[in-house]
C-alpha cells in the first residue's frame, strides 16, 4: 500500500497537468493588468506641430511662407491612441519683427505642451533635381523648387525657371544647390579647334567650305573661324552644331 505522502504528491502532479498553459501574450497581459496596465498612445511629432504653427504665423504676416525652428528638443506631444480631438494651439503669441513665437499645444484628452521658437520667412528658388554635366542642356524636368530663407540668395542668383531652361552649366553642377547666373550659359554648339562647315551666301549663290573654329561658341555667337584652305580668319555666326554663317563676302572663303 502506498504511503499517505506518496498519494498526496501524486494528486498535486495530476492537478498541475490539468491546468492549461497560457500563451505568452496572455501572460504578458496578465502581468500588465497586475501592475495597473498601460494605455496605448500616439505621438504628435515636431513637424506636425511646426506645420500648425506656420499656418498661424502665415495668417498674421499676409500669407508669406515661413519655416519653423523650435527652441530646445522634445517638442512632441504624447496623447492617448484613441484620442480623436484636433490639435489645438492655445495662448499663441508672435512677434512679426523678430519672428519669435510662443504657444501651448494640446489635444482633447491629452496633456499640454509649451513650445517656443522662431519663424523664418522663406522663398522658393529653382534648383537642379539631379547632377547635370557641363554643357548638358537643362530641361524643365531637371528643375525643382527649393525653399530657402528670404533674401539669402539675391542678385546674381537664378530665381526663375525660365532663366534655366535651354541653358547649360559651364561645369558639372550638383543637385539641390542655388544657381548663379554666371554658372550657366547657352550650350556650346562649336568647340574651340574643331572643324566646322563655313557657309557664305551671295546674290544667287551659296558657297561652303571647311574651317577651324578659333574659339568656342553657342548658337547666335560670333566667333573667329579660319578657312583651312586659304588660312584666312573671318568672323562668323554660329547657326547650328559645327556650322557657321560667314559675315563677310562669299569670295573671302572661296579664295585659296
Amino acid at each position: 500500500m502506498a504511503s499517505l505522502r506518496s498519494l498526496l504528491l501524486a494528486g498535486l502532479a495530476v492537478t498541475a497537468l490539468a491546468v492549461p498553459a497560457l500563451p505568452v501574450a496572455t501572460l504578458a497581459q496578465v502581468q500588465v493588468a497586475s501592475v495597473g496596465g498601460t494605455v496605448p498612445a500616439r505621438i504628435i511629432s515636431e513637424p506636425e506641430i511646426g506645420k500648425r504653427i506656420a499656418e498661424l504665423v502665415e495668417q498674421r504676416n499676409g500669407g508669406a511662407p515661413v519655416e519653423i525652428s523650435f527652441h530646445g528638443s522634445g517638442n512632441e506631444l504624447e496623447v492617448p491612441a484613441n484620442s480623436s480631438g484636433a490639435l489645438k494651439v492655445d495662448n499663441f503669441s508672435y512677434d512679426n519683427r523678430s519672428g519669435r513665437f510662443f504657444a501651448v499645444i494640446a489635444v482633447s484628452g491629452g496633456d499640454q505642451l509649451k513650445v517656443s521658437g522662431r519663424a523664418q520667412a522663406v522663398e522658393a528658388i529653382p534648383v537642379l533635381k539631379n547632377r547635370v554635366a557641363a554643357n548638358q542642356k537643362i530641361e524643365r524636368a531637371d528643375i525643382e523648387w527649393m525653399r530657402v530663407p528670404s533674401g539669402r540668395y539675391g542678385a546674381g542668383y537664378i530665381d526663375r525657371i525660365e532663366d534655366l531652361i535651354g541653358l547649360a552649366p559651364r561645369r558639372a553642377m550638383a543637385a539641390g544647390a542655388p544657381i548663379r547666373s554666371a554658372d550657366i550659359s547657352k550650350p556650346a554648339a562649336i568647340a574651340k579647334n574643331s572643324l566646322v562647315t563655313m557657309v557664305a551666301q551671295g546674290p544667287g549663290m551659296t558657297i561652303t567650305t571647311t574651317g577651324r573654329a578659333m574659339e568656342t561658341g553657342s548658337v547666335g555667337d560670333v566667333i573667329a573661324v579660319m578657312n583651312v584652305q586659304s588660312k584666312k580668319t573671318v568672323q562668323a555666326t554660329v547657326i547650328a552644331a559645327n556650322q557657321v554663317q560667314v559675315i563677310t563676302a562669299p569670295r573671302v572663303i572661296a579664295s585659296n
